[in-house]
């Protein structure tokens, strides 16, 4: 039984858009047993994917936002309409000022233990079960029960991430307990992975397809996640260790995989095939809909311009962090002080992805990004605007301010996360849509949750700090290479160009939007420290680490909140 096939089944559960209030305070079977549920086959299948159907969910969630909007590369600004102030929410994300109150921190921490508390259900029921009255083997239950284990290890990994120590479940425990310390989090993941390493399968082949299910591979790339991180998380360099497992990976120790060939591979309609997925969250036309990626950063009237009768209208909110000022100078040379941020500016005019989307038939695409004025070749159409430029055409630009305000902008325009019209920011296409004659081929792209390069630039970070730069440099440039016609990179990395801040910029322009540019910044020391477009550095160490939520802190007493966030404090031993 295909494990993607009854995730897809599910798919109803998982459509939820990623601001609704999803209800995930459900009884998770908590009425069934192994006799009356688990009869066969298939639904073994459907109660583990179930944990993947809010994996999916999760992935898509506020999480994005704490880990995007609060750094350089993302910016939601409050519109002249006021459409997106939301009392605030994300320019306190942009500034560094959010609070316990603030709906990222309670849903972050929930949505992660829930996860781990879905795991742990499962792994309860599954123990339980009689594999071989299912026609089913020892080694099956291990492998479904390794499964669920690590991927409670991922919950618990990003909780770690986020909040540092939380409290530590076993299957079958329900009761309050306090937080573990941050090391104690950290030992237990990596002894979750470890096993992981272990007991889960490897990939069949080269290029299989990836359905969800969790590899030997990935679990091997959590634990080098983690060593990679741990100088943020218990305050221990395990960079030897991180590049022993990636080196291996790249190797093919823990299964055959391979670098895309083309930039667009790991993203497109059949990217499940790409040998570079190493582990994907399935998306389907009307099940299991990855959209929100979509719907949160497309102008209003984006249908026109799209072709697709079957995709929404855009909610015109999230954008690129603008890399030029209101008079069309760009931040690198105006603000040369300024060292990170502009991530479309810092993006090479000759990379393939620098392009306006255009979708050209037949499953194939060019450009990642929305700019300037929209107009389908097709139909006609032009995409207006319904705020500031109603019934204008809209002109995305790489620019925030108040423009139709402003017509002359001079040195002292304004340009901050409150002051923006309908067409500020550059917009993201990381996942193609196709037109109405391949409407079928609609949210087909999988969500890539752990893809090779990121392995690389694991392992060409720890070179680096290594001293091993002529390492580290062959490494990012194998993966750009594929940016750029015929792989002729007239930026690449070399012993001269690259420090941190140049290895802050690989990062945020090969992975853009994929939910980890918070974490990087941490790692590499820029979180409290740099200053950004409309950010000044705090140099607070406490925002190093979210609040845990007033809700979640209520609903178990035994929780004490993290340093600077006030009330009952973690003391130094505790943290």
């Amino acid at each position: 039984m295909k494990l993607n096939k009854i995730l897809l089944a599910l798919g109803v559960s998982a459509l939820l858009p990623a601001t609704s209030s999803c209800d995930l305070d459900e009884v998770f079977y908590s009425e069934t047993t192994p006799d009356t549920f688990i009869t066969s086959e298939a639904n073994v299948y459907s109660l583990m994917s179930r944990v993947l159907a809010h994996w999916k969910v999760y992935l898509g969630s506020t999480r994005w936002e704490g880990q995007e909007m609060s750094t350089d590369e993302f910016i939601c600004p409050t519109r002249s309409s006021g459409d997106w102030a939301n009392s605030g929410y994300f320019v306190r994300l942009h500034s560094h000022t959010w609070r316990p109150t603030d709906s990222f921190s309670n849903n972050n921490y929930y949505e992660s233990m829930q996860g781990v508390a879905r795991c742990n259900e499962v792994i309860t029921q599954l123990r339980k079960t009689d594999y071989g009255k299912l026609g089913l083997t020892s080694e099956d239950q291990a492998d479904n029960i390794a499964q669920m284990e690590t991927l409670k290890g991922y919950f618990y990994m990003r909780c770690l991430d986020y909040y540092g120590g939380v409290p530590l479940y076993e299957p079958g425990e329900m009761q309050n307990k306090s937080r573990a310390t941050a090391r104690q989090t950290f030992e237990y993941c990596e002894n979750i992975f470890k096993n992981a390493c272990e007991n889960l399968k490897p990939k069949a082949g080269l290029g299989t397809a990836e359905e969800g299910y969790l590899s030997r591979a990935a679990a091997a790339t959590m634990l080098a996640e983690l060593y990679f991180n741990a100088e943020a998380y218990i305050g221990e360099a395990r960079y030897t260790e991180a590049a022993k497992i990636s080196q291996d990976i790249i190797n093919g120790v823990y299964g055959p995989y391979d670098l895309d060939p083309d930039w667009f591979g790991i993203f497109s309609f059949d990217n499940d095939k790409s040998p570079e997925m190493i582990w994907c969250c399935p998306s389907e036309y009307n099940r299991m809909e990855f959209n929100w990626y979509y719907r949160n950063f497309m102008p209003y009237n984006i249908k026109n311009y799209m072709n697709n009768s079957y995709t929404n209208s855009g909610f015109n909110g999230y954008c690129l962090a603008p890399s030029l000022d209101p008079e069309g100078n760009a931040y690198v040379d105006t603000k040369p002080e300024i060292k990170l941020g502009s991530p479309f500016g810092k993006m090479h005019k000759k990379d393939l992805r620098k392009k306006v989307y255009r979708y050209n038939g037949n499953g194939k695409y060019t450009g990642m990004f929305l700019f300037g004025e929209l107009t389908n070749s097709t139909t006609g159409k032009t995409v207006t605007g319904n705020k500031e430029d109603r019934g204008k055409a809209i002109n995305l630009r790489d620019q925030v301010y108040r423009y139709t305000k402003v017509s002359n902008p001079t040195a002292s325009t304004p340009s901050t996360m409150t002051d923006a019209d309908e067409s500020c920011g550059v917009r993201l296409v990381k996942f193609p849509i196709p037109d109405e004659n391949d409407l079928e081929m609609t949210w087909k792209p999988d969500f890539p949750a752990i893809r090779l390069a990121e392995v690389y630039y694991m392992l060409a970070e720890c070179k680096f700090r290594a001293g091993d730069k002529k390492g580290a440099c062959d490494l990012f440039n194998k993966v750009r290479a594929r940016n750029f016609k015929n792989g002729d990179d007239p930026d690449p990395c070399t012993v001269e160009n690259i420090d941190l801040y140049r290895i802050a910029d690989e990062w945020m322009i090969e992975f853009l939007g994929e939910g980890r540019r918070r974490t990087d910044l941490i790692r590499l020391g820029f979180f409290i420290s740099e200053d950004w477009w409309d950010h000044k550095a705090t140099n607070d160490k406490h925002l190093l680490r979210f609040p845990i939520g007033e809700t979640q802190l209520s609903a178990n007493p035994l929780l004490k909140q993290n340093p600077g966030y006030g009330g009952e404090e973690l003391t130094p031993e505790e943290i």
